[in-house]
């Protein structure tokens, strides 16, 4: 009988190995950071190429390895950091399973250099799909540096199924992010097809998080913690002015290394239930510190999701926390409108709080912190928008001038009914109601048509007009616009940056953290350029298809439609409302928004006797 299990060939076993632990280029850069981390180094150095698919190149100074260490850290589940069952349940350090580097090296091109501090001379290895090609002595600094070329260059369906640069890149942003947070001593540098991206020098937590997320961060971190016998929470939880529109700048750490929690962050964003507006998000680093015994870290094999022994008091420490922060900061949004004793407004209101403990003089070991508020408002999200004038309204609704060809097409002609008065036709019944409704006939149809959604599909259709070889007119500001943003942020709108150029935007230069805006599209030239890129970056964070240059040129568009589209509460005049019904329906899809949402609602002559009828 022939026997038909067999041991899989180390290449093959590596290269499945490879599918758990590197799955994109951010997997590497991850792996590498941890294992320089662990290394004890004091200075780490990123460089990449094409979102990380050319080359991952990462430097530290740190304790370096010998010859034997060198080549056996290449091997599967070799390790520094076990040594026995017993040291699983008290693990500390980034990386232990010893399948990283065995799991890079079988996907890609790999180098190392090393060398043990003290040393004349180190190591260098050449690694390819799981075989040393070489090794040999060489003169390098003290420390480690990997280079890792044409990742899954052997894999080519792998190397398909990656993402455009912008995403690719956005994801090495994360994983840099995650390390060089709790890692504030040590200093990181990060380059990009030779842009400096990140440069940040030993500091304080403090103000590694201002350097990476902006300067509007300064003055509104509020220091944080808990304490008992079963874990430590400490951090930084942002005060309500600086919320966030969407998901991004939270964190979490356990024993140093950042996990994923949607159990932990509905405590925090309990906590801010009522002081941020509905839909959008706190700022929030908090760091959990618990016996290893506690916790399981590889229940998942990038170790971002943790299972705790007791979730529940975690929980309750954590919303306990972050509400006296909350409190002891006497702070709520100055854009809240806040009532007072003397009928005049607050710009800060302080909140008085009961904080009880459970052991009735605060005792450290009582896990739970009871938090109650003595009042009784709740303040509702703020509704800030910029009212634009006649001349400029008129502007926006003038239609451009087509192009003769789309691409290479010609331009069909449009053949859609023209709801303007004509000489045959005395009356064009238009009336708006609720300050956000529009009432017209068309035909035996009355239509209820809601004015924001109808004019975002005019905008977005005219904005989605231009191509490669077009571009929207721009305004040029009187005074160019110095925009902050985080250096994540400003990265993905330099990514952008030719579609927005295309746009209509004229953005001179890209700093670190901040842009220079010196001209926006002529037909939105009212608009607040602040919020018109945060739109975008909001709406490119969802952009993960396939076609992707498509797919954000189109994101912007809409943003830009959404962001500039007539507000509800607008009170148009008829020569408006005309205007607005009338370029809706020269649209190519006058019944649907952008955001898939219906522009109208109809009611046929027959609906309405039926109703009255029956």
């Amino acid at each position: 009988m022939q026997h038909v299990i067999q041991l899989l060939p180390d290449a093959i076993a590596n290269q499945i190995a490879a599918g758990e632990v590197v799955q994109r280029p951010a997997s590497v850069i991850k792996e590498l950071l941890e294992n320089a981390i662990d290394a004890q180094a004091t200075r780490i150095d990123v460089l990449i190429k094409d979102a990380g698919k050319t080359l991952i190149q990462v430097t530290d100074n740190g304790a370096g390895m010998t010859a034997t260490d060198a080549r056996m850290a290449f091997e599967r589940h070799a390790t520094s950091k076990i040594r026995s069952q017993a040291d699983l349940m008290q693990i500390r350090t980034l990386g232990f399973r010893g399948e990283a580097l065995a799991s890079i090296a079988a996907v890609a091109q790999v180098k190392l250099r090393t060398r043990l501090q003290g040393e004349e001379l180190g190591t260098e290895i050449d690694m390819e799909a799981s075989k040393m090609v070489n090794q040999q002595a060489c003169a390098c600094p003290p420390g480690s540096t990997f280079q890792v070329k044409n990742l899954f260059f052997n894999v080519p369906a792998r190397r398909n199924f990656l993402k455009s640069n912008q995403i690719e890149t956005k994801h090495i942003l994360n994983e840099f992010l995650r390390v060089a947070i709790p890692h504030h001593s040590i200093h990181f540098t990060l380059v990009h097809n030779d842009t400096d991206v990140y440069n940040l020098p030993p500091q304080t937590l403090e103000e590694r998080l201002i350097m990476l997320f902006g300067d509007d961060l300064r003055g509104n971190l509020v220091p944080s913690d808990e304490s008992t016998g079963y874990a430590y929470f400490h951090g930084f939880i942002g005060k309500p002015n600086i919320y966030r529109k969407s998901r991004g700048e939270q964190f979490f750490f356990v024993n140093g290394r950042y996990i994923k929690s949607n159990y932990l962050h509905h405590a925090i964003m309990g906590a801010y239930e009522n002081f941020i507006p509905k839909d959008t998000y706190p700022f929030y680093v908090v760091f959990i510190d618990i016996d290893p015994v506690h916790v399981d870290i590889n229940i998942h094999p990038t170790k971002t999701e943790v299972k705790f022994d007791d979730e529940r008091t975690l929980y309750i420490l954590l919303q306990g926390m972050v509400k006296r922060g909350m409190a002891e900061s006497h702070f709520i949004p100055s854009s809240f409108n806040i009532p007072s004793g003397n009928g005049g407004s607050n710009d800060i209101y302080q909140e008085n709080y009961s904080l009880k403990k459970e052991n009735g003089q605060g005792s450290s070991s009582s896990p739970v912190s009871s938090t109650s508020s003595t009042s009784t408002y709740r303040p509702s999200p703020p509704q800030a928008r910029e009212k634009m004038d006649t001349e400029a309204w008129k502007e926006l609704y003038s239609p451009p001038k087509p192009p003769e060809t789309i691409g290479d097409i010609p331009r069909k002609e449009e053949t859609v009914p023209n709801l303007l008065p004509s000489q045959e036709e005395e009356t064009f019944f238009v009336q708006q109601i609720f300050s956000r409704y529009i009432l017209t006939r068309r035909g035996d149809k009355l239509l209820i048509i809601d004015q924001h959604l109808a004019h975002q599909r005019i905008l977005f259709e005219r904005f989605l007009r231009t191509n490669k070889s077009q571009r929207l007119p721009s305004q040029r500001l009187l005074f160019p616009q110095r925009l902050e943003f985080s250096v994540q942020d400003v990265t993905e709108l330099r990514l952008a940056a030719e579609v927005l150029m295309q746009l209509g935007f004229d953005i001179q230069e890209f700093g670190q953290t901040h842009i220079l805006v010196s001209g926006t599209p002529h037909a939105i030239s009212n608009a607040n350029p602040k919020e018109i890129f945060e739109q975008i970056l909001l709406d490119m964070s969802h952009t993960n298809e396939t076609r992707v240059a498509d797919r954000i040129f189109s994101s912007i568009a809409q943003s830009m439609a959404k962001r500039c589209a007539a507000p509800y509460g607008k009170n148009l005049d008829l020569t408006e409302m005309k205007q607005m019904v009338s370029e809706l329906f020269k649209t190519e899809v006058p019944a649907i928004a952008p955001n898939r949402r219906p522009v109208y609602r109809q009611i046929s002559s027959d609906e309405l006797k039926e109703f009255f009828t029956s």
